[in-house]
C-alpha cells in the first residue's frame, strides 16, 4: 500500500532524501509496479484531498501509467481516490508493506507491524521501526526484498513496541496548548 501526502502538503516540502520530489517519487514507484504483475499496489490518495484546488495524486499517477484504467496489463494497480468510502485503516490491516513519503500513515502501519519503506525526511523516519533508504538504489533494494518475502520483514514486536511508544508521544505528550 502507497499511502500518498496531499500534493503541495507543507510536510512534503524541502523533506526529500532521494528523491528530488514527493511526485517524482510517485512516479517512479508506480513505473517500478507497473513492471511487477505479480504484486497488488494499492494507491491510496490522502482523503483530504476532496477539500484541495489543484493538482491531485491521482493526475500524477495517471500522468505516469497513461493506460491505468483501460490496460489490462494494469490491472494489478488499484488508486482509491480521495472520494472513495474506502477506510485507510481497513487497508493498513490487510496490507503487506507500507510505502510513504512522509504521512503520519507510515508510522501508523508500523504499529500494525507492517514493514514501512519511508521515503522522504519525515520525524518517525530513523527511529528504529521503518525501512530508511537513502538512495533510489537501496530504495528499490529494499522493495525488492520486502515483497519477496513479506512475513520475514514484519516487525518485531521490539519494533512494534517501539512505534506505539513514539506513537503516543507525537499524539499524546509532544502536542503543546495554545493560549
Amino acid at each position: 500500500m502507497l499511502a500518498a501526502n496531499v500534493i503541495g502538503d507543507s510536510l512534503t516540502l524541502g523533506r526529500q532524501k532521494f528523491s528530488r520530489t514527493m511526485t517524482e517519487w510517485l512516479e517512479r514507484t508506480v513505473a517500478y509496479f507497473a513492471r511487477r504483475p505479480d504484486t497488488q499496489l494499492v494507491v491510496r490518495i490522502h482523503p483530504g484531498e476532496r477539500y484541495t484546488k489543484g493538482p491531485s495524486v491521482a493526475d500524477v499517477v495517471h500522468r505516469a501509467l497513461p493506460g491505468l484504467d483501460s490496460d489490462p496489463s494494469l490491472a494489478h494497480i488499484h488508486l482509491v481516490t480521495a472520494d472513495d468510502p474506502v477506510n485507510t485503516y481497513d487497508l493498513v490491516e490487510i496490507a503487506d508493506l507500507g510505502l510513504v513519503y512522509t504521512t503520519t500513515v507510515g508510522m501508523e502501519m508500523a504499529i500494525s507491524g507492517a514493514p514501512v519503506i519511508v521515503a522522504g525526511e519525515t520525524h518517525y523516519r530513523g527511529k528504529g521501526f521503518t525501512l530508511d533508504p537513502d538512495s533510489w538504489e537501496t530504495y528499490f533494494e529494499l522493495l525488492e526484498r520486502a515483497l519477496a518475502a513479506p512475513a520475514e520483514h514484519r516487525l518485531s514486536r521490539e519494533q512494534v513496541d517501539r512505534a506505539w511508544n513514539y506513537a503516543y508521544r507525537f499524539f499524546f505528550e509532544y502536542p503543546q496548548p495554545f493560549p
